[in-house]
């Protein structure tokens, strides 16, 4: 059977030979080092968890994942997205996988070398946060107890620990991904990488240091990205809120009294009170009729005696039809404050002759943790959060008399998605990366390479107009773990004369001069480290061996560019941009030029999924099942630590832990249903179809567990069929096919096409689609109903061989085709079709198999002809006709009709009831017709 079917071109000969022969491994070796090779019982009941179990080890461990030597296509070269070393998996990630492992599965399976490197980001503020708890839950120390090198020793020790517990989880899910090229962004030559790059774009003139408005986090006390800030709503109706303790969701409205105008007053509004004592201007619109009389004269400072500050008109930041037409100024703690400071202060142009400028100081009166300091000229509030003081310092206005009351306000608060805590606008002294010669190289490299988006609209509209809109990339977080940034100050007495950026200390203190070193000059490397996006944005260049040093070898060309990258759309901007960004710069050359990305998973009605809410989908759950219990358990023991440390911060867990509960029981009634890591994938990939947003419904994992079900109930009934009675297979390029063998080959030939045009597109939910409709409605709900005459045990040889031989092919493209989607169910199944040749074979896996063409099919010529068009809308009409009645027959169709009408009456169950009339007979009086011509 073998020979013939290898022969036949069912079972191509590299199948057999696979990557790792037995031959050159010792049958003690085999048996003792490697883990055995999976066998399923067709015979036992559908349990994913027993189907899957063993699949992976197995693969890895005949280094079934890894580039193929024999491979005859260009390289596909891929790089999985980084996830934290804090990081959990969640249906995010599950999403991610389910598409770049089908896409590297499809690429094996077509014989092309596919490199797809995994790795873990460092995740600076994650990760620092993470064990800054842990030491305070475990130890009750802080990182400035330990000081910076022991902290980070702590930090090394966590990661060495966890960090690669979420590369685990990924193997339940089936990611193939090329485990000797396994990264970490704080690996030695990724991080020589970043050392360089960040010289070289000092050297260019493109790294330069300023102080500027960033968003910053007290709880962490550094700077944090656009990324890691979002934004609590509050709408008017809605009235007081509390964050960190302090009330949000009023405007509070006070007075500024005119100098010298005889009980003149500016009447200004607040949202955040704690900030007044740093007011040191008053902003009112140039045409406002109210205030023209006011331009550059002064108003006293109701808190801080003897202080007067200047109104100065802005027509850009005021606009006079809302509140009073009046604005308070706090330039160093609010960005549209900073900017009217640059405007129209002397200190920040004082050599601008040209335009009226002013004296304004820029003063800061919150300390790196967000406490009041002794600038803010109120000894009250002095030394206090700047938060807890909101209502201090209302009290205070009300005592000055100046308060006149506060109003219910919408407010969009900033928050740190790290800590919860208050983002505070403040001016710190920051590296920047100039960003406009990047996205002016990207865009004209693109233009000379391509680069393809999918979505192309609005991906594609988007890119170029954030890339249009760029600005300066504030590069410096104010941490300890991370990628120190390779910067010393160059210190004369107590004074930062200049800045020199070097690899390492040695090499900058060979760029000291001669007068420098003369006058006992020091060096100092500065305390930041570069955000995490920095080195995560070289990935392309540093993973494929590029380190940035001078004269190095071109041989990390031969694994640059990527293929393609695939990822979500949220970080559209915040690591592929800044990826095409610095790859581009330092390689001219695009990191990629096709960029796929697959869509926001939420839940059924739309949320986005959060554990405060309840709705969270954990993709293990799914996977193995959870009942409500289990999950609450879990959930509630992430808060261990919390519930000792004080009754505060127990309280607030026990709330959450409520909350958590509440919403597991209204969102999941039931628990979570065990369906498996294939179903789970293959209705993630069908579910793309949405391109901007899922909202994902467990359901349909459903719908692909019992896809899975009736695949297993299909090679089941060949199995069983042929056990019962072997057969000699057929060459069926040259057997006599029947109508119905001709139609089931037309429409496999056409789910190849389908499936494979998917891939080459990139919407593979096509070939979901076509593949579950293929399964139930065409093989199982037509072909293998028609073929049980056929293989009958007294049905004709001849006929039995040609319908079984063509039912082992049509299953065995079927699994082919299927592997990418469901790798396990699909393997567990295709090695039962032949054991002999494939279960007992240790190297023979579906994934070196070869991907299904419709040149590997007999002709099917007319699709079976009118014979089967008849016989199929027979069937349509039988199955609807309700009575007795008669069919008449055609008489090109007379006698195929007649040799499958018992099949037609159990497949439209009406044996009995519906009859089969003889060609061109007339209809009688009163007769009932199910259908005539």
């Amino acid at each position: 059977m073998l020979a013939t079917l290898r022969q036949a071109g069912r079972l191509p000969r590299r199948l057999y030979l696979g990557r790792i022969p037995l031959a050159t491994l010792s049958t003690t070796a085999a048996r003792t080092t490697l883990p055995p090779k999976p066998r399923r019982n067709l015979k036992e009941a559908f349990n994913p968890t027993s189907i899957e179990k063993g699949w992976y080890e197995y693969w890895d461990s005949r280094g079934h994942f890894e580039p193929a030597k024999d491979a005859t296509k260009p390289a596909v070269r891929m790089l999985l997205p980084p996830p934290n070393v804090t990081g959990e998996l969640h249906i995010g990630h599950a999403l991610m996988l389910a598409i770049e492992d089908a896409l590297a599965r499809y690429y094996r399976m077509n014989s092309h070398q596919v490199i797809w490197a995994p790795g873990t980001d460092h995740a600076g503020i994650a990760t620092q946060t993470v064990v800054e708890k842990m030491l305070a839950a475990q130890r009750s120390v802080t990182r400035q107890d330990l000081g910076r090198e022991a902290f980070v020793e702590e930090v090394e020790n966590w990661r060495q620990k966890y960090g690669r517990r979420i590369l685990e989880q990924m193997k339940e899910i089936g990611a193939s991904t090329t485990n000797s090229r396994e990264y970490y962004t704080k690996d030695e030559g990724l991080s020589k990488a970043v050392s360089n790059a960040f010289v070289r774009l000092w050297e260019e003139g493109l790294i330069y240091r300023d102080t500027r408005m960033v968003n910053w986090s007290a709880k962490l006390q550094t700077a944090v990205s656009d990324i890691e800030v979002e934004f609590q709503e509050f709408p008017n109706a809605a009235g007081s809120t509390k964050i960190d303790g302090a009330e949000f969701g009023f405007l509070h409205q006070f007075a500024y009294p005119v100098v010298d105008g005889n009980g003149e007053e500016i009447i200004v509004a607040t949202t955040r009170p704690e900030t007044i004592p740093g007011d040191r201007a008053i902003a009112i619109h140039p045409e406002d009729p109210r205030y023209k009389h006011l331009h550059y004269k002064h108003v006293s400072h109701p808190l801080i005696p003897g202080l007067t500050i200047p109104i100065i008109p802005d027509a850009t930041l005021v606009d006079p039809e809302f509140g009073t037409g009046a604005v308070k100024i706090t330039p160093a703690h609010d960005i549209n404050d900073y900017a009217f400071w640059k405007r129209h202060s002397k200190q920040a142009a004082p050599e601008d002759t040209t335009s009226k400028r002013v004296d304004i100081p820029l003063i800061t009166i919150f300390d790196n943790a967000g406490k009041m300091t002794s600038a803010c000229q109120v000894e009250s509030l002095v030394g206090h959060d700047r938060l807890f003081m909101r209502k201090r310092v209302v009290k205070l206005l009300e005592d000055a008399n100046v308060y006149r009351g506060k109003f219910k306000h919408n407010m969009r608060v900033p928050v740190c998605s790290r800590t919860g805590g208050v983002i505070e606008p403040m001016p710190q002294p920051q590296w920047y990366l100039k960003m406009k010669p990047l996205a002016q190289k990207v865009k004209e490299v693109a233009v000379r390479d391509g680069l393809k988006f999918l979505p192309e609209h609005p991906t594609e509209q988007l890119w170029n107009q954030w890339l249009d809109g760029i600005q300066d990339w504030c590069l410096s977080r104010q941490i300890w773990w991370g990628h120190r940034i390779p910067a010393y100050r160059v210190i004369k007495g107590d004074l930062t004369t200049r800045w020199i950026a070097a690899e390492t200390e040695e090499t900058a203190t060979a760029q000291l001069t001669a007068e420098e070193k003369a006058q006992g000059c020091t060096l100092a490397q500065d305390e930041d480290v570069l955000d995490t996006w920095f080195s995560s944005g070289l990935l392309p260049l540093s993973t494929a061996g590029w380190r940035g040093t001078v004269g190095e070898s071109d041989a990390w060309k031969e694994n640059y560019p990527i293929t393609f990258i695939e990822s979500g759309g949220d970080i559209l901007f915040f690591w592929l941009a800044r990826m095409a960004m610095l790859s581009t710069h330092f390689s001219d050359a695009l990191p990629f030029n096709e960029i796929l990305l697959h869509p926001l998973v939420c839940d059924a009605t739309g949320k986005k999924m959060s554990k405060s809410v309840g709705n969270v989908l954990d993709p293990l759950y799914v996977i193995h099942g959870k009942t409500q219990k289990e999950m609450i358990e879990k959930y509630a023991a992430t808060f261990e630590a919390q519930l000792t440390q004080g009754p505060n911060a127990a309280t607030a867990a026990q709330k959450k832990i409520r909350e958590y509960e509440a919403a597991t029981r209204k969102h999941f009634p039931k628990g979570i249903t065990k369906s498996g890591a294939d179903s789970l994938r293959m209705a993630l990939v069908d579910y793309t179809r949405q391109s901007r947003q899922i909202n994902f419904e467990l359901r349909v994992v459903d719908v692909f567990r019992k896809l899975a079900i009736k695949l297993d109930n299909a090679v089941l009934f060949y199995t069983n069929t042929v056990a019962a009675q072997p057969f000699t297979p057929v060459d069926l390029k040259t057997a006599d096919l029947t109508p119905h063998d001709r139609w089931i080959i037309h429409h496999n030939a056409e789910l190849i096409r389908t499936v494979t045009s998917a891939f080459e597109s990139r919407e593979l939910h096509q070939a979901t689609e076509a593949i579950r409709a293929y399964t139930y409605d065409t093989l199982c709900g037509v072909y293998i109903e028609f073929s049980k005459a056929d293989i009958a045990p007294e049905a004709p040889d001849a006929r039995r061989n040609v319908t079984l031989t063509l039912l082992y092919s049509l299953i065995d493209t079927l699994l082919r085709l299927l592997h990418p989607f469901m790798p396990f169910h699909s393997e567990s199944l295709w090695q039962e079709l032949s054991p002999s040749a494939r279960a007992l074979e240790d190297s023979v896996t579906i994934m070196k198999a070869d991907w299904p063409t419709v040149a590997e099919l007999p002709e099917a010529g007319d699709m079976g002809g009118q014979e089967m068009k008849d016989v199929l809308e027979i069937l349509d009409e039988v199955r609807a006709f309700n009575g007795t009645g008669t069919v008449r027959m055609r008489a090109e169709s007379e006698e195929y009709l007649r040799s499958m009408w018992a099949t037609l009456e159990k497949m439209g169950k009406t044996k009995g009831r519906v009859t089969l009339g003889e060609t061109g007979q007339e209809r009688a009086d009163g007769e009932r017709w199910v259908k005539e011509w």
